[in-house]
C-alpha cells in the first residue's frame, strides 16, 4: 500500500513537470507568431514613404530658326541652313571671299532635298539675271589632290552622300596647271547646251583657280539659320 502511494505521487509530479512546459512551449510560439518576443517578422511600417511627385512642367518648343530676306531655309541634321545663289564669274578663293561678306561659307549640299533645293535657285538666278540655258555653281566640295578624296568645306554638312556626279565623274583631268580638284553644279534648262554626261542638278569636277565667261556663271553661299 505504501509503495502504491508514492508511486502515485511521483506520477502526479512528473505529469505537471511536462504539462508545464508544453505550456511554456506554445505560449513563446503564440508570442513569436502574434509579434511579439521582441522580433520583427509580420510587421509593415506604413509611415515615411514618399510623397507623390509634382507634376512635370509643360515643354516649351523652342522656335524654328529663321533666314534672313533673300536666303533660303533648308534642314540640315545641325539644324537650319540658309542658303542664297549668287551670279558670277569666279573662281574658288574669290567665290568663298564674296560669301565671308555675307557671314556665310561656300555652300556644298547634306540632302538631297537641298541639293534639288539649290538646283532649283540656281535655274532661277540664271533665268532671271542673263540669256544662259545652261552653267555652273561653285559649291564648298573639292579636294587636294586628283588622287584624294573630296570633302566638305562649309564646316557644316556632315558629308557628301548627297552629292550626285554625273556619268564618268569626278574626272581626273587638268588645265592652265591645275587639277579638276573642285565640285561644281551643272545648272540646266531646256534648250540648253548638252555637255558630256552633265543633268541639271548633278555635279562635276573642275579647277579651282580658273573660270571663263562661256556661259552662266555663279556660286552657292550658306550660314546657319538664327
Amino acid at each position: 500500500m505504501r509503495l502504491f502511494v508514492i508511486f502515485c505521487v511521483l506520477f502526479v509530479t512528473v505529469h505537471s513537470i511536462v504539462f508545464d512546459e508544453d505550456s511554456s512551449s506554445g505560449s513563446h510560439e503564440s508570442s513569436y507568431y502574434s509579434g511579439g518576443g521582441g522580433g520583427n517578422h509580420g510587421h509593415h511600417d506604413h509611415h515615411g514613404g514618399r510623397p507623390p511627385r509634382p507634376p512635370r512642367p509643360p515643354v516649351t518648343e523652342r522656335p524654328e530658326t529663321k533666314c534672313e530676306p533673300g536666303w533660303t531655309r533648308v534642314n540640315r541634321q545641325s539644324g537650319g541652313w540658309c542658303v542664297k545663289v549668287f551670279a558670277g564669274m569666279t573662281n574658288q578663293p574669290q567665290a568663298e571671299s564674296f560669301c565671308a561678306q555675307h557671314g556665310a561659307r561656300l555652300s556644298a549640299v547634306e540632302s538631297h532635298e537641298e541639293r534639288e533645293t539649290i538646283a532649283e535657285l540656281g535655274r532661277v538666278v540664271m533665268t532671271t539675271t542673263s540669256a544662259w540655258k545652261f552653267g555652273t555653281l561653285r559649291t564648298g566640295i573639292k579636294r587636294d589632290t586628283l588622287h584624294s578624296p573630296f570633302y566638305v568645306t562649309d564646316g557644316n554638312a556632315k558629308d557628301l552622300n548627297a552629292v550626285r556626279w554625273s556619268g564618268g565623274e569626278p574626272n581626273q583631268g587638268s588645265y592652265g596647271g591645275g587639277g579638276n580638284n573642285c565640285g561644281m553644279m551643272w545648272i540646266w534648262v531646256p534648250g540648253g547646251k548638252q555637255v558630256q554626261q552633265r543633268r541639271h542638278g548633278e555635279f562635276f569636277s573642275m579647277v579651282c583657280h580658273m573660270s571663263w565667261n562661256d556661259r552662266f556663271r555663279g556660286y552657292v553661299c550658306g550660314k546657319p539659320a538664327v
